[in-house]
């Protein structure tokens, strides 16, 4: 069904992803962030502005990407991660409700909204189900605390985590600083002990599409089928790559000065998605190998 789509911080990595993505997907999309060429801009932590906004835009669906992501800044900055991820979220939910209902829209419930959140609200031993949380900073609990501002609308959570080649000049995603630094023949650390099971952005924009879609609600885990640990995913890059990984040493995150505690096992079970929405998810190994020429 044909939806006009408002994309809240489309500026970021994953916007740059998401809207042609969308667009394609025959939609009609409004963008908004901080950056030139945008449909809409404007500070959505000020109540006014984002209830403004959504006014004007008269969306049938909202995905929102805004967020603080720099987890040692959240931790320095914790009224800042609060703004970012917390108020944003219940501005975008308050205003939504002054949305005109469309037929679009099932009846009483205005803009469908998508809040994409992460797999750092787990630690412990993977792979971990919706309501295993552990929070261990205050990037996570900031983003937790926005998934329950989020679950008060006619909303689906999505807990996930991403890597792919970025389309936004200077801003790297994972698996693109990786590659640079295997380039670069500059010795780093992979870490042995951390665990996770990221999505390529292109697979995570279709699941975004399938779940706008069905308009189905709820809180979903969603990323590849058997993840493995940071250092392990640096090699298989660099053997998708060609690239020579010698320069990478394996060690463990403990042995690093970080700012904010860090989960090591961020490994999700995602097999609640696949049922509710009908879709069997890559493994981690076809996603690596799905990506094109590295830039």
């Amino acid at each position: 069904t044909w939806m006009r789509i408002l994309v809240a911080g489309a500026s970021g990595l994953l916007g740059h992803a998401l809207v042609p993505a969308l667009l394609a997907g025959g939609h009609e999309v409004v963008a908004h962030g901080n950056r030139k060429g945008l449909d809409v801009s404007g500070d959505l932590t000020d109540r006014a502005v984002a209830h403004r906004l959504l006014a004007g835009v008269q969306p049938d669906a909202i995905v929102n990407l805004v967020a603080l992501t720099n987890v040692d800044q959240c931790e320095k900055e914790p009224d800042a991660a609060f703004r970012l991820n917390v108020r944003v979220v219940e501005n975008l939910v308050d205003g939504a409700g002054g949305v005109k209902e469309t037929e679009t829209a099932a009846k009483g419930s205005g803009p469908f909204f998508v809040q994409i959140s992460t797999d750092q609200v787990y630690d412990g031993p993977g792979p971990h189900a919706e309501g295993a949380e552990r929070i261990l900073n205050t990037y996570a609990l900031s983003k937790y605390a926005g998934e329950l501002a989020a679950l008060r609308a006619n909303a689906c959570v999505l807990r996930t985590n991403f890597f792919g080649p970025s389309a936004f000049e200077g801003r790297p995603s994972f698996s693109d600083w990786l590659i640079g630094m295997f380039r670069s023949k500059k010795p780093f650390t992979g870490f042995d002990d951390v665990l996770f099971n990221p999505l390529s952005m292109h697979t995570l924009c279709a699941m975004i599409l399938r779940v706008l879609d069905a308009r189905r609600g709820g809180l979903y885990n969603l990323g590849a089928r058997e993840g493995f640990s940071k250092a392990e995913f640096g090699a298989r890059i660099a053997q998708r790559f060609g690239l020579d990984a010698s320069n990478m040493k394996r060690g463990r995150s403990s042995d690093v000065q970080l700012g904010a505690p860090r989960p090591t096992d961020m490994r999700t079970d995602c097999g609640r998605f696949e049922k509710d929405f009908g879709v069997t998810l890559p493994t981690l190994q076809q996603e690596i190998m799905s990506l094109g020429e590295a830039k």
